[in-house]
């Protein structure tokens, strides 16, 4: 294949890009340059003469099951009426019964491929021995939102409440891998709720930008843990939990046109989908007075398109405080396997700790804003 790839790309993603275009079938020439992306996979941005494509090598979600759920939910979703946009996986090229195929000094796994609807491909590094889960996605047009005025948010919450509405009727094969988010203990094996709580009460080293703050938490943290207890009952559908800015994209009008990221997918409770940006919203960068004309316009927007029980909405703080605990587990998890530095884990640990104060000063405020 010949390409003329980006400057900035580096000779070993040069090549896993030649690779991967390879096994999708394609022959001519390309450029290639490194995306943003999130901080959960690497992502680059290809054009060819085709169309233009986003590649993505999955990094903490390298695992099988979980791609296949989050492409089984992509998959779903395009064959419903949707109103915006979302990822479309792109089927590669069958390679038939062989063990596996050579190409460019990477070896593609036999497994990678299993019958003409797999969306993912497993690259075998032949320097590193190492697997590597690869997609191709259709390129979407749009740029991620900046959050000017407090009205914009009224289309960030109809966006969640559209996408939640066309998920709750999505019937899928596989199980979710995730487990819902009140079921933290059972999510990250490597920050347990002991294990964090025992960091709490002896901050490490590596922690010690914020040890006061974990110290803080201890005395909180657990009556965080005791509010989840009856969690099970409320509504539960497919979610995707993660909808903020950073996961969607406006047109040049400033319209709401795209979700993307949907590697946390999973079953859980529906009203995540409105804790979660609500939450992300209280440590931004805006006046107390900003951030409640949003949360207004963002509850607004999203109860436009979904009716929540009373329920639901009584359990809203404590959810709101959930998701900042889950990303902080998160993170702590990533620091402990060596993905990331421990400076990642201090920010969403002292977050978590504002927010901790914020929902203690104006709860009650936000239950009357909720039940309006």
């Amino acid at each position: 294949m010949s390409n003329n790839q980006h400057s900035s790309l580096l000779p070993y993603e040069q090549q896993l890009i030649s690779d991967v275009l390879t096994l999708y079938g394609f022959t001519s020439a390309w450029q290639g340059e490194r995306s943003k992306g999130g901080m959960n996979n690497s992502t680059f941005i290809l054009h060819t003469s085709e169309a233009d494509y986003i590649m993505r090598q999955y990094e903490t979600h390298n695992d099988q099951a979980k791609i296949a759920f989050e492409h089984g939910v992509l998959t779903a979703l395009s064959n419903t009426d949707f109103e915006l946009e979302s990822p479309e996986p792109v089927l590669p090229l069958s390679i038939g019964d062989e063990d596996e195929e050579i190409y460019h000094g990477s070896k593609r796994n036999k497994n990678s491929v299993q019958g003409s609807k797999q969306t993912y491909q497993t690259i075998r590094d032949v320097g590193t021995g190492a697997d590597k889960i690869v997609a191709l996605f259709r390129f979407l047009e749009g740029v991620n939102p900046v959050w000017d005025s407090p009205e914009q948010l009224f289309l960030l919450g109809r966006a969640a409440g559209q996408l939640s509405s066309a998920l709750a009727k999505l019937e899928l094969e596989l199980d979710p891998v995730y487990p819902p988010y009140y079921r933290i203990d059972e999510a990250y094996p490597l920050c347990t709720p002991v294990r964090l709580l025992e960091w709490c009460a002896s901050p490490p080293d590596t922690l010690a930008a914020c040890a006061e703050e974990l110290r803080q938490l201890q005395h909180e943290l657990p009556r965080l843990f005791e509010a989840l207890r009856g969690m099970e009952q409320l509504p539960h559908q497919l979610v995707h939990g993660d909808v903020n800015a950073s996961n969607v994209l406006v047109d040049q009008e400033g319209t709401m046109s795209a979700i993307l990221d949907f590697e946390f997918a999973t079953w859980d409770l529906r009203v995540m989908e409105l804790a979660v940006p609500m939450s992300d919203m209280l440590t931004m960068d805006k006046s107390e007075e900003w951030m409640w004309q949003a949360q207004t316009y963002l509850i607004r927007g999203f109860r436009e398109k979904v009716e929540l029980t009373d329920d639901e909405l009584r359990a809203i703080p404590q959810l709101i405080l959930l998701r900042s605990l889950d990303v902080v587990m998160h993170f702590i998890s990533r620091m402990v396997e060596g993905t990331d530095e421990p400076e990642v884990a201090v920010q969403q640990i002292i977050k978590l700790k504002q927010r901790i104060d914020w929902m203690h000063r104006n709860e009650e405020l936000l239950r009357e804003l909720l039940t309006k």
